[in-house]
């Protein structure tokens, strides 16, 4: 059974945040994820450095994916 789960850049605030094992699919009408679990940094290129440590680390199914969710192309919205 697949982990269906990926690594996501998310911007938001003049900001990145890199999530780890988000699923990759929209899961709600409404695809909200909490600011507070995400790793916070200034850059693209620093965010993407970080999301290629975690894939390194924990390899999800769909990779590094950037704004959106990668099975149906869905928002992600951060609150």
């Amino acid at each position: 059974m697949s982990a269906n789960n990926q690594t996501l850049i998310k911007s938001h605030k003049g900001k990145y945040l890199v999530f780890s094992n988000v699923n990759a699919e929209s899961w709600d009408d409404v695809n909200i994820l909490r600011e507070a679990q995400g790793i916070e940094c200034s850059t693209f290129e620093e965010a993407y450095n970080k999301a290629e440590e975690i894939e390194q680390e924990d390899y999800t199914e769909y990779g590094i994916q950037k704004d959106r969710l990668f099975k149906d192309n869905a928002e992600v919205i951060i609150k």
